[in-house]
């Protein structure tokens, strides 16, 4: 599912709405965590395309009905990235997380940044 994931957006527009990220997002949290960390190098090409996408033009489409899912989302990548580490470098994924909080709090999206 993930190599899917990763071809689908290789074959799609080089930049995702917000709406695509999310869709995306709700994929990723449904696969298991043994076929992440199997793929974990797909994984995190995918999380790279995510964040280009969405500092580049998503985070603009931001409000309070998907704000929530965003910092769902950055939580379930701290655990994930604390359980296991991935690709090469050993990556936390506090890294993706953080961008997508950073991001929120640099347009003063979201309170307590």
């Amino acid at each position: 599912m993930i190599q899917q994931i990763l071809n689908n957006i290789k074959n799609g527009p080089t930049i995702l709405t917000l709406s695509q990220i999310i869709d995306i997002i709700k994929y990723l949290q449904a696969i298991t965590v043994d076929e992440i960390l199997k793929n974990d190098k797909a994984f995190l090409e995918i999380l790279d395309s995510l964040v280009d996408s969405y500092s580049d033009s998503a985070i603009f489409e931001i409000d309070n009905d998907n704000k929530l899912f965003l910092h769902h989302f950055s939580d379930w990548l701290l655990k994930l990235g604390k359980k296991y580490s991935h690709g090469k470098n050993q990556d936390d994924l506090s890294s993706y997380s953080d961008m997508f909080l950073k991001e929120m709090c640099n347009k003063n999206i979201t309170r307590g940044c």
